[in-house]
């Protein structure tokens, strides 16, 4: 009985002598993907791109531990969507794309695998205007290819285009007229033959004018806010000096008022109503 103690002790003293305890395995090194993805393989480094515009080519490779891209939107205008496209070369490799926003939070995921694709698009709706993540990545071995990348941003407020400078023509100031030679003082327009001819039937002061009942009306053409004269004179071949007046009345087919600013018409009875 008391031998199996020392055939225990002088068997584990054997095979401490012959190396047969426990040994230490090492492991093999973690392949990281993104060893050789450059600054643009973080959020940090992203690579400004604009909306409405196709990138430039890039390239991811996992296989070639530069996995990962990031590209950043400025998104201004008004809320609305936003749709990313991805286009690749090789149909052998996967790609995926993905949206995050400013804070780095992923809002959006591109569809999953689908083979022999070589597009995935990927839509989310912005209410918050500001600068967004997209990322894209060959996600895993195997995978790999040249891509372009479009951010179609629906919300981009196009500018009024800018008026182009008319030019004025200066306009000429017109030449003055010359009175007719029949006028003195009168209207402008005065002439034996440009209206009709009347008598003043009866006149009187009235405030600071001359009203004047004429007999001439709506028959001989006469409308209220014609311009008349009173001739001077038993011939009335002139203007009297401050004669003019203003039809302010058709009484009837006969009868018209007007008024004047002539202290009073004297012995001169015969009136011109301008009417052409």
């Amino acid at each position: 009985m008391r031998r199996r103690p020392l055939l225990v002790t002088a068997s584990l003293c054997a095979l401490a002598a012959f190396g047969c305890g426990p040994k230490k395995v090492d492991k093999a090194p973690t392949f990281d993907a993104d060893a050789n993805s450059g600054p643009d393989g973080k959020r940090s480094g992203a690579v400004p791109i604009e909306v409405n515009k196709i990138s430039a080519p890039d390239e991811v490779n996992f296989d070639k531990q530069d996995a990962t891209d990031w590209k950043s939107v400025e998104l201004k205008g008004k809320p609305s969507l936003l749709e990313v496209e991805l286009h690749w070369d090789n149909p052998n490799s996967d790609m995926n794309v993905d949206v995050f926003d400013g804070f780095g939070t992923q809002i959006a995921t591109g569809p999953g695998l689908q083979p022999g694709a070589q597009k995935k698009v990927v839509t989310v709706q912005i209410d918050q205007l500001g600068t967004y993540f997209l990322r894209v990545q060959a996600p895993k071995k195997g995978d790999g290819s040249v891509y372009t990348l479009e951010a179609k941003w629906q919300g981009a407020v196009e500018e009024a285009p800018k008026a182009e400078p008319v030019a004025v023509e200066e306009k000429k100031a017109p030449p003055p007229k010359k009175e007719h030679p029949h006028v003195h003082h009168g209207p402008k327009e005065f002439s034996l033959e440009n209206g009709v001819q009347g008598r003043i039937v009866s006149s009187y002061r009235e405030g600071g004018s001359m009203v004047l009942h004429i007999d001439k009306g709506s028959a001989a053409g006469v409308q209220v806010g014609q311009a008349g004269t009173i001739l001077d004179g038993p011939s009335g071949a002139n203007a009297l000096e401050g004669g003019s007046f203003k039809v302010t009345q058709v009484v009837d087919d006969s009868k018209c008022i007007a008024k004047t600013a002539l202290h009073s018409p004297g012995k001169n009875n015969r009136v011109l109503i301008i009417t052409h």
